[in-house]
């Protein structure tokens, strides 16, 4: 039944309305019921003392039976109360109506007879000697030289002030009423646009789960934690948009790359296999199946490094090394190369050993790959030169090559997966397009820089940092 948040705010809010309305209801009931009884109580307390002065002016001759009379029955009038006034005996001798068939009467109920002790009293309910009727009756006694003499009972009937407690009542309870049917209102409304976003964000997570990515959640307005989790939540799905994107590029990219070596692989295998090639030429096409068997073998190595760094599994040693030993051992692995192509090697270490703190390996790859994408793109008799250098407290390596260079526009798509600057180039030449991949993904683990500045036709240079050791 409560299985959306909808419905759960709803009918929370709906169950602590309906208990505090009831409750303020009963409250404010009680409260006027109290300040009714309590006023008509005080009313008729104060009648009393003002009647005791009359009844004292009758006893001491200054006023007649008559005069009293008739102030009893115009007190009677106002507050509708019945008055009786009786001796130290408790037979009545004063009346406030005209019916005389009380005077003489006895009272001998004993809540009566305690004010004839001095005692002021109020009591509610039923009395014999005048009725069923409910009243609210008040009892002063009369001090005459200090002693009780006589007494005021008066009787006011409960209705009037019942009726008027109902009139408060109506109006208490219709006030409630609105106010919940208000509030009702208010609360749908406030339960719809809490839940809205909420409901929304399901709706698009579903979509998201189908695989639609393009899909987001409504911008919510407020910045509240509901419109900050929209947020995130959007955020969240244009991640996943872009994780997407990558991925499928990232598989388009890893078949075209596996297809091309594969597919030059077994044309050359079915041309020795059915004759085509020559014997005579089978040396050469075996070379040029295992330089693209060799690329294929680096291309799943580095997306297995990928993996690993993308997944955070990719471990960091961090030791002290000589970083410029470092270059010269990397450097010795391209003698081949260098003295083949005729290229003209420059060093210059600003120091002889240069300590730092970092991954040996890691930055031993970083060296590879820089040095392998500069060998790859510089002409014959080129000029390759490797500078370091220290500056805010680290130390930096500069590869400097005068190859073809960089358009500016491309300069920053060297470090996605499978750009080649040089999309010209044949991809069954060297390269997988993931070096410099690597190396930013390297580069930023140890959070440190690298960066490029190449021009189209005059080389390129690539620059990294490494952090020093602490003494």
């Amino acid at each position: 039944m409560f299985n959306t948040v909808f419905k759960k705010l709803l009918s929370t809010y709906f169950v602590i309305i309906v208990i505090t309305f009831l409750l303020l209801g009963l409250l404010f009931s009680q409260l006027f019921g109290s300040y009714f009884f309590n006023k008509t109580e005080r009313l008729l307390i104060e009648e009393g003392n003002k009647i005791n002065d009359l009844v004292i002016d009758y006893l001491n001759g200054y006023i007649s039976q008559e005069r009293l009379n008739l102030e009893l029955q115009a007190v009677e009038r106002f507050l509708n109360t019945r008055i009786w006034i009786i001796d130290k005996r408790g037979i009545i001798y004063g009346v406030s109506s005209d019916e005389e068939k009380w005077i003489g009467k006895q009272i001998t109920t004993k809540d009566m007879l305690e004010v004839l002790k001095g005692h002021t009293i109020v009591k509610k309910g039923t009395y014999e000697e005048i009725g069923k009727t409910p009243m609210l009756t008040v009892g002063v006694p009369i001090f005459v030289n200090g002693r009780v003499d006589n007494a005021i009972i008066m009787h006011s009937p409960l209705y009037e002030i019942t009726k008027a407690i109902r009139e408060v009542h109506k109006i208490i309870w219709t006030a409630m009423m609105v106010s919940f049917f208000i509030s009702f209102i208010i609360l749908y409304i406030v339960s719809r646009k809490l839940s809205a976003p909420i409901r929304a964000m399901g709706q698009v997570a579903q979509k998201l789960a189908e695989g639609d990515f393009s899909q987001r959640v409504k911008s919510y307005e407020n910045d509240d934690e509901i419109g900050k989790v929209t947020k995130t939540f959007n955020a969240m799905a244009d991640k996943l948009e872009k994780i997407e994107e990558n991925r499928r590029s990232f598989i388009s990219s890893v078949a075209h790359e596996l297809r091309s070596p594969l597919t030059l692989i077994k044309g050359f295998v079915q041309g020795m296999v059915d004759g085509t090639i020559k014997e005579n030429e089978q040396e050469k096409y075996l070379n040029i199946i295992l330089r693209e068997t060799k690329r294929l073998n680096q291309l799943i190595a580095n997306l297995l490094d990928i993996q690993k760094m993308e997944s955070d599994k990719y471990p960091i040693y961090p030791q002290i090394f000589d970083i410029n030993e470092l270059i010269v051992r990397t450097l010795i692995k391209y003698e081949e190369e260098i003295n083949k192509k005729g290229i003209e090697v420059n060093i210059d270490l600003q120091k002889e050993k240069q300590m730092v703190f970092a991954d040996k390996d890691a930055y031993e790859q970083v060296l590879i790959n820089l040095l392998d994408n500069a060998m790859k793109f510089m002409k014959e008799a080129g000029k390759l030169n490797i500078k370091t250098y220290f500056l805010n407290n680290k130390v930096w390596v500069e590869i400097q090559d005068n190859g073809i260079g960089m358009k500016k526009e491309v300069q920053q798509r060297i470090w996605d997966q499978f750009y080649k600057a040089d999309q010209s180039r044949d991809r069954n030449e060297k390269g997988t397009g993931l070096g410099l991949y690597i190396v930013k993904k390297i580069i930023d683990r140890h959070k440190e820089t690298i960066k490029v500045e190449s021009e189209l036709g005059l080389g390129t240079t690539f620059t990294f940092s490494v952090a020093v050791k602490e003494n």
